[in-house]
């Protein structure tokens, strides 16, 4: 038989254990991470770790999609490949897009790219959310480029809170590079 007071300390250290795994249950449920951490690890929707824990955009910036060794932290997890060991750019083929944040709200934005398609009649489709969409199409394979201009109030300047840039096309495309810079 169990005395009084080796029932109290197994009731004590039963209702201890309770308290810290339901307190562990509420750390999983709410974990304290950065951003990029929540975007890579949790939600499963950026293709590219950020070791630097930001997902961060400076409009003008260049974004190289070429170099295996620097991958592009902004790519959507769904549509991209990892860049070619040859340069040659990382495959997008179907549907994703870019993840980032601003700081300040940048006004109408300019949007460029390079790129090679792979084949003729190849289209770009690109949209932010239900609030703009565009069409681009190229009529030859092989080495292209476009731009286009994304008008001021698409995006939000909160560093909590990431832009999503949605990209789908027909064929297969060998993109390059991004820019997003200021229009005008």
């Amino acid at each position: 038989m169990m005395t009084r007071s080796v029932k109290f300390i197994f009731i004590l250290t039963f209702l201890a254990l309770s308290a810290f795994y339901l307190y562990v249950l509420y750390l999983a449920k709410h974990p304290d991470v950065s951003m990029a951490y929540r975007m890579y690890y949790l939600e499963k929707k950026t293709h590219i770790w950020n070791r630097n824990q930001t997902l961060a955009y400076i409009p003008g910036t260049l974004m190289d999609l070429t170099n295996e060794r620097e991958r592009c932290s902004y790519l959507s997890r769904a549509g991209w490949d990892i860049p070619e060991k040859d340069g040659s750019g990382s495959l997008f083929d179907g549907k994703g897009g870019l993840y980032f944040t601003l700081h300040r709200e940048p006004g109408a934005l300019k949007f460029e790219g390079t790129l090679t398609t792979k084949t003729a009649n190849t289209e770009l489709s690109v949209s932010v959310g239900d609030q703009w969409s565009q069409k681009v199409k190229f009529d030859k394979a092989g080495p292209q480029t476009f731009e286009l201009t994304l008008p001021a109030g698409l995006f939000i300047a909160d560093p909590a809170d990431p832009n999503y840039v949605s990209l789908q096309s027909n064929h297969s495309i060998m993109f390059k590079t991004f820019k997003l810079s200021r229009a005008g």
